[in-house]
């Protein structure tokens, strides 16, 4: 299983409806066939950064929903919103259906 984690920092002076949008938008990227899960939530101990965990079976399928039609505009936003983002991606021995695909 292959884990694409991306941490977005929004600036203090972000407008929250703008960050919620996004955020909604980022958990909405579960509707892309090769997505196997996605959680999205704030950081504990810094209220600036935003988390998204997605799981994927392979490298093949993270390739397809990079250049997905509805995963381009959340990343075109996110970057107009966000003052850094930092992605990491990460293979693990998990088999692709070892999560559900949504709860």
């Amino acid at each position: 299983m292959l884990w694409h984690i991306v941490r977005f920092r929004f600036p203090a002076d972000v407008d929250p409806a703008a960050r919620a949008d996004l955020e909604a938008r980022l958990a909405g990227l579960d509707a892309i066939d090769e997505v196997r899960f996605v959680r999205v939530g704030r950081d504990l101990d810094d209220p600036q950064v935003t988390g998204l965990l997605t799981g994927f079976a392979d490298e093949a399928a993270l390739a397809v929903y990079r250049d997905h039609p509805e995963h381009v505009p959340v990343v075109a936003r996110a970057r107009e919103l966000c003052e850094d983002i930092v992605r990491l991606d990460v293979v693990t021995d998990d088999p692709p259906d070892a999560l559900p695909r949504t709860i």
